[in-house]
């Protein structure tokens, strides 16, 4: 980012700007989602805790309202959210999330939901998407080459760049095959790779356990079902989808003391659920469902008819502070009406 860029970003996100957005934001919610952590500022896997910390910190002292995910739920249900209400959801169930992430938010009383994909947890699997990244980082081949769907996709690793760019548009690809097909075609890039995929998650994928999970209730994070092996639901049959959402439902109530009563859809895009899904998890009881699309949280979303509850939007937290005060001020809802009404 330019410095001009920068400098015009702090002064949008002063209090003298923000004070009269957060005036008017009453009802309505920022929902944020993050996945991995790292401890560190430098590095490129995991959101760093140092910056975390000032996020929290500027929050806080700001008096943004820390709100839990089920309240949130119940609030929007009833069309009374607290102003300036900020919530944290995590997805997945890494290890990380219990030694690094946990710690932070019960440093600053903060709730924290985070999504278990309960199959990973209980040692039964470990991400498919973290399994394309082991085999595109251990390969010593040159290049790659892999059928995908009735297509042949070939790569070449000639440099650092070129192998992410292959890693990142195999896994892109495979979010658009049916499920047994994508975990097929990773299976035969292994093969042609010269990799041998461990059955066990290696250390840097390793999930959470349950016990740490329980430990991590007692600083107030909260753990909701994210299904037992994370597929992309739309790309699965009726059967798998309703083991998916139940079983991992009944799974989380029976290892955790306050589960989460809210779903969150794997992958996340409008694409990936539908009213398959929203059906099961209405006929389940839960009281709602997160996205992956940007947005705000707000009553006139969640009662727009039965499916209202099951589209809850999320920001990404940007490491930037200045960008993420943006989000919870509503300048990037501000920011979209301009750009709206230019096109």
């Amino acid at each position: 980012m330019s410095f001009v860029k920068r400098l015009v970003l702090s002064a949008l996100t002063a209090p003298l700007i923000t004070r009269p957005l957060r005036a008017v934001t009453a009802g309505t919610a920022t929902v944020f989602m993050l996945h991995r952590f790292r401890e560190t500022e430098r590095g490129s896997l995991g959101y760093p805790v140092p910056v975390l910390r000032r996020v929290l910190d500027r929050l806080r002292r700001d008096r943004y309202h820390f709100l839990d995910l089920e309240a949130l739920a119940q609030g929007l249900a009833r069309g009374e959210v607290p102003r300036e209400s900020v919530v944290f959801t995590i997805d997945d169930g890494y290890l990380d999330q219990a030694e690094i992430g946990a710690p932070v938010f019960a440093e600053f009383d903060c709730p924290v939901t985070t999504f278990v994909t309960t199959g990973f947890l209980d040692r039964q699997l470990w991400f498919w998407w973290d399994r394309i990244e082991f085999v595109f980082q251990q390969t010593r081949r040159a290049a790659l080459g892999v059928d995908l769907n009735g297509r042949r996709l070939e790569w070449t690793l000639d440099s650092p760049a070129a192998r992410a760019a292959a890693q990142e548009d195999f896994t892109v690809r495979c979010k658009s095959v049916p499920d047994p097909e994508k975990h097929a075609a990773i299976a035969r890039l292994a093969t042609d790779a010269e990799v041998e995929l461990p059955v066990a998650a290696p250390p840097a994928y390793a999930p959470m356990s349950w016990e740490q999970a329980r430990r991590c209730e007692d600083g107030g994070m909260r753990f909701g079902p994210h299904t037992v092996t994370h597929p992309i639901l739309s790309r699965t049959t009726d059967a798998v989808v309703a083991e998916e959402l139940a079983g991992s439902w009944t799974r989380l109530q029976a290892e955790v003391r306050r589960p989460m009563p809210v779903y969150c859809y794997p992958n996340g895009g409008p694409e990936d659920f539908g009213a398959r899904e929203i059906a099961i998890l209405s006929r389940l009881g839960l009281l709602g469902a997160v996205v992956g699309d940007p947005g705000y949280a707000t009553p006139a979303r969640f009662r727009a008819g039965p499916e209202g509850p099951f589209r809850i939007l999320r920001f990404d937290l940007p490491e930037s502070l200045p960008h993420v005060v943006q989000c919870t001020a509503r300048i990037e809802h501000l920011k979209t009406l301009v750009r709206r009404k230019g096109a």
